[in-house]
C-alpha cells in the first residue's frame, strides 16, 4: 500500500512538472489572450494537484498539513 502512496504521489508531482513543459512549449506561438486562458487553466490544475497532494500527505502522514482541522 505505502508503494502506491507514493506512486500517487510521484503521478501528482509529474504532472506539475508536465504542465510547465505544456506551457513552455505554446509560451511563444500563441497571442496574449490565449497564454491568459491557458495559464488560468493551468493554475486551476496545479492547486487541484496540490490540493491532492496536501491530502494524500495528510493521509499517508496522519497530519493536517494545511490547518483545516481534518486529516485527508
Amino acid at each position: 500500500m505505502h508503494d502506491k502512496q507514493e506512486g500517487m504521489t510521484m503521478g501528482l508531482l509529474w504532472e506539475i512538472v508536465q504542465s510547465g513543459f505544456v506551457y513552455g512549449q505554446h509560451q511563444k506561438t500563441q497571442s496574449i489572450e490565449e497564454r491568459v486562458e491557458l495559464l488560468e487553466t493551468q493554475l486551476k490544475g496545479t492547486q487541484d494537484t496540490i490540493r491532492e497532494l496536501v491530502k494524500k500527505l495528510e493521509e499517508l502522514h496522519g497530519l493536517d498539513i494545511d490547518g483545516d482541522g481534518d486529516v485527508g
